[in-house]
C-alpha cells in the first residue's frame, strides 16, 4: 500500500506540475471559498516583508516590522486580485525565456503575496500563494468583445516547484509603487457613522472655547450643547463627518521620526457606541517644505503610533505658459459629465481647512428649527395693544381625502378659514429662512435677562407662540380603548425692531424664550408678521354650495337680470326688465358661471377704511347679488374648534361604555341631526380702479359686510360673462 501526504490540499505539490489552461482561475474555486475565513498575509519585495493579521472587528494591522493599520484600499486589491485573476497564457522555459527574466519582473522586481487561515488547529493554512512581475504588454479580454483588461506577469509555487512564467488578467502593481511602507492607511479615522454620538472640539487658543456636539441617536439631529446649546446645521456636521472619513495624508511615519511642537492647534474627539474609547486627532501648526510651495500640516492620533502629514490647505494650482497650457487641454479626453465629475472627486485631496471646525459654521442658521408638519396650533400677539391673531388646525383625514384646515381668529372674533397659502408661507419662513447672523450667545446657565433688554426683546414688538401637535397614545382602561394625550411644550419667540447697537441701524431681533441667543432676522420673514385680519383671511371670496342657491341677479347699471334656480331640478327662470325671458337662458353658462363664483379668489383683502376703495366704489360699474338659503352648521363648527383647542383634555363621556370613538360619534350626530337653515344675501359691488396701469385691476366690496378687496382684471371680466342666448 502507498501512502500520499497531499500539502495545503492539493497532489500538485508532489508530482512538481499543474496543468494550466488559458481562461483558467489561478487558483481552484475550493481555495477561493476561503478568502473570506483569511486572518493573515505576507507581502514582500526584494528589501522589505510586512506580515499583517485581521483583528476581530475585521481591521487589518501589520504587526512586523512595525504596528499599524493596513490601507482597507490594498486588501482589496489584493483578494480582488487573488479571487478574478485568470490564466491568459504561459511562457514555455526555454533559453529565450531565461534570457529575458528581467523584462519579466519575477525575479529582478518581485512581489510575493501569501495568505493564510486558520486550519482549526492553532494552525495557519496557505489559501494562496504567487510572485507578481511587471506588468505584461497583452490586454485580456472579458468575453463581451468590447472589455479589455491589463494583464500581469506572474509566478506561483503553490502547486508544487513550477518556475514556470504566467501571463494573468488584472494589475495590482500601482498599490507597490511607492514602496510598502506606503501600504499604511492614509486615513486618520476608521468609524461607523451610525455609531458615532459626540464630537468634541477643541482649541489651544484660550481665546477659543471648546466645541461640543451629540445627539441621542442615528437618527436624531445632531445638537450644539457647548459653549452654547442651540440646534446644529446638519448638512455642515454631515460635511465634517465625511471629511474625517475621507481625508487622506500625503505621508505617514513613525512618531519617533518626527518632531512635532508641545502643542495641537486643535484637537477632534469622537465619542460612539462603538465603546468607552474615544478616538481622537490632533492637528498641529502648519508649515511648507523646502521647494513646495504648498502648506501641510501634521497630526496623530491616539489608536497609532504615526504622524500623518495632512494637506493643510487646498492645493494652488499653477499654470505654465500659454503653449503647454494649450496643448494639455487639446490632449484631454472627452469624457461624459458623470466621469468627469467622478475622476474630480477622486483626484481631489480634503485639505484640513476645508474641515467645518469653528461655531459660526456647525451652528444651526435657523431662527426656529421647526417641522411645519408639527404643528397644531400657533399665536402672534402685540405687546403694545390687545391686537393678536390665533391660528388653529383642524386635522383632515387622508382616507376620506380630506386635507388639513387652517382657520383663525382675531380680538373678539370668531374663527375663520384662513388662507392656506399665506399660513404655509409663514411657517415656512419661521422653519425655513435663515437668520441674517446671531449678534449674541450667553453661556449655558447665564442669564439672559441683560442681553434681551441689550436687543430690546425684554419689551418684544411681537410674542410668536407655537404649539407642535400632541403625541397620541392609545391605552386600555378598564377594559375600554381611550385616547390619552401627550403635550409637548409650547415655543415661544420674542421679535422686536430695534436699532442695532453695533451701527445704529434699525432691524428685526429675535430670541427664543429658553434659549441663549439673539439672532438678527431676515426680511424675507419679518415682512410676513401681521395682526391684520385681512392678511390672514381665506382669500375665496364667496363660500356656498350650488345646492343653497336661490336666485342670482346680474345689474350692469341697466334693468337688472333676474335669475331664479331650482336645484333639485337644475333649472333656471328669469325676468329682465320685467320680462320672463327664461327661453333665453342658457343653463350650461349659468352653471359655470356658479362655479365661477365659488372658485373666485381676491388677490388682496383691503383694510375696511381704505379710503381709495370707498371713493371707487361710490358708484360700481356692476353689481353681483347671490341669494342663498344656507343650513346651520355653526354648532357642529364650534364642537370640532372646541375639540381642536382643548385637544389636551378627556371627555367624560369617554369613561362610559361604549364601543364607538366619542369624537366621532360626537360628529356624526351633528352631521345626521335635522338641521335649521337661514337665508343669506351676498352681493358684491365692484368699479375699477382711478388710475391707469400696465396691469390695471378693479376694487370691490361685499355690501352686507362692508369687507374690501382688490380683484384682477381677468377675475372681474369673468363676472360680466353673458347668460343668455342672443
Amino acid at each position: 500500500m502507498a501512502t500520499f501526504l497531499a500539502i495545503d490540499g492539493n497532489l500538485a505539490r508532489i508530482t512538481g506540475w499543474y496543468r494550466f489552461e488559458p481562461g483558467m482561475p489561478l487558483f481552484t474555486e475550493e481555495n477561493m471559498h476561503q478568502l473570506n475565513d483569511v486572518c493573515w498575509m505576507r507581502i514582500q519585495d526584494l528589501h522589505d516583508e510586512l506580515v499583517c493579521a485581521k483583528d476581530e472587528q475585521g481591521t487589518w494591522w501589520i504587526i512586523k516590522p512595525f504596528k499599524d493599520r493596513l490601507a482597507p484600499s490594498v486588501v482589496e486589491a489584493i483578494f480582488g486580485f487573488t479571487a478574478n485573476a485568470r490564466l491568459v497564457d504561459t511562457l514555455p522555459l526555454n533559453n529565450i525565456t531565461r534570457g529575458n527574466m528581467r523584462e519579466f519582473g519575477v525575479e529582478t522586481a518581485p512581489h510575493r503575496i501569501t495568505l493564510k487561515r486558520p486550519d482549526g488547529e492553532d494552525r495557519l493554512t496557505t489559501v494562496a500563494r504567487y510572485t507578481l512581475g511587471s506588468a505584461s504588454p497583452w490586454l485580456a479580454e472579458a468575453g463581451d468583445g468590447e472589455t479589455l483588461f491589463p494583464t500581469t506577469y506572474l509566478r506561483t509555487n503553490f502547486y508544487g516547484r513550477d518556475k514556470r512564467i504566467h501571463v494573468v488578467s488584472g494589475n495590482i502593481l500601482h498599490i507597490f509603487k511607492d514602496g510598502l511602507e506606503a501600504l499604511r492607511d492614509p486615513s486618520p479615522f476608521q468609524f461607523n457613522q451610525d455609531e458615532l454620538r459626540a464630537i468634541t472640539i477643541s482649541y489651544a487658543d484660550p481665546a477659543k472655547q471648546d466645541l461640543r456636539l451629540s445627539r441621542i441617536s442615528a437618527e436624531a439631529s445632531w445638537a450644539i450643547v457647548a459653549p452654547v446649546i442651540t440646534g446644529a446645521d446638519e448638512d455642515n456636521v454631515t460635511r465634517l463627518i465625511s471629511n474625517l472619513l475621507n481625508i487622506k495624508a500625503v505621508r505617514v511615519e513613525d512618531a519617533i521620526e518626527v518632531k512635532l511642537s508641545d502643542k495641537p492647534v486643535f484637537t477632534i474627539k469622537l465619542e460612539g457606541t462603538w465603546g468607552e474609547k474615544t478616538r481622537e486627532i490632533r492637528i498641529f501648526e502648519s508649515f511648507t517644505q523646502e521647494g513646495d510651495d504648498q502648506q501641510y500640516c501634521h497630526a496623530t492620533v491616539n489608536d497609532r503610533p504615526v504622524v500623518f502629514t495632512l494637506q493643510a490647505s487646498p492645493r494652488a494650482s499653477h499654470t505654465g505658459s500659454y503653449a503647454r497650457l494649450i496643448k494639455a487641454i487639446c490632449e484631454l479626453p472627452v469624457l461624459p459629465k458623470k466621469s468627469l465629475a467622478q475622476i474630480r472627486m477622486a483626484n481631489k485631496r480634503i485639505a484640513v481647512s476645508e474641515l467645518p471646525t469653528d461655531l459660526s459654521s456647525l451652528r444651526s442658521m435657523k431662527f426656529a428649527d421647526l417641522d411645519t408638519r408639527d404643528i397644531a396650533r400657533f399665536s402672534l400677539r402685540s405687546t403694545r395693544g390687545n391686537g393678536g391673531v390665533r391660528m388653529l388646525m383642524i386635522p383632515g383625514d387622508a382616507e376620506s381625502k380630506v386635507e388639513d384646515t387652517w382657520m383663525f381668529a382675531t380680538a373678539g372674533s370668531r374663527y375663520r378659514k384662513a388662507e392656506l397659502s399665506q399660513v404655509n408661507r409663514f411657517l415656512n419662513g419661521l422653519s425655513n429662512i435663515p437668520v441674517e447672523k446671531v449678534v449674541a450667545d450667553a453661556a449655558p446657565g447665564e442669564d439672559m435677562g441683560a442681553l434681551l433688554a441689550q436687543y430690546g426683546l425684554d419689551d418684544p414688538d411681537y410674542i410668536l407662540s407655537v404649539l407642535p401637535r400632541p403625541c397620541m397614545v392609545r391605552a386600555t382602561i378598564f377594559g375600554h380603548d381611550l385616547p390619552m394625550v401627550k403635550d409637548r411644550q409650547p415655543r415661544t419667540f420674542l421679535l422686536r425692531r430695534f436699532a442695532d447697537p453695533a451701527t445704529g441701524r434699525r432691524v428685526w431681533f429675535g430670541s427664543e424664550t429658553g434659549s441663549n441667543s439673539v439672532c438678527m432676522l431676515s426680511t424675507k420673514f419679518t415682512r410676513l408678521l401681521s395682526l391684520r385680519a385681512e392678511k390672514w383671511q381665506d382669500r375665496n371670496l364667496l363660500n356656498f354650495p350650488i345646492s343653497a342657491v336661490r336666485r342670482l341677479t346680474l345689474d350692469f347699471q341697466q334693468a337688472p337680470l333676474v335669475l331664479d334656480y331650482e336645484y333639485m331640478g337644475e333649472t333656471w327662470s328669469g325676468t329682465l326688465k320685467g320680462e320672463d325671458i327664461t327661453p333665453r337662458i342658457n343653463p350650461h353658462r349659468a352653471a359655470f358661471y356658479l362655479r365661477q363664483l365659488q372658485k373666485l379668489k381676491v388677490s388682496q383683502w383691503l383694510d375696511p377704511a381704505d379710503e381709495d376703495a370707498h371713493v371707487a366704489l361710490r358708484n360700481p360699474a356692476f353689481s353681483v347679488k347671490l341669494e342663498l338659503e344656507m343650513t346651520d352648521y355653526s354648532d357642529a363648527e364650534e364642537t370640532v374648534v372646541k375639540q381642536a383647542e382643548d385637544i389636551s383634555t378627556v371627555p367624560e363621556e369617554m369613561l362610559q361604555e361604549s364601543s364607538e370613538d366619542t369624537d366621532a360619534a360626537i360628529l356624526r350626530s351633528l352631521a345626521t341631526m335635522e338641521r335649521k337653515t337661514h337665508s343669506v344675501t351676498r352681493t358684491l359691488q365692484i368699479a375699477p380702479a382711478a388710475y391707469d396701469s400696465d396691469r390695471p385691476f378693479f376694487y370691490g366690496r361685499v355690501k352686507e359686510t362692508n369687507q374690501l378687496f382688490i380683484l384682477t382684471f381677468d377675475d372681474a371680466q369673468s363676472l360680466a360673462g353673458d347668460i343668455l342666448d342672443m
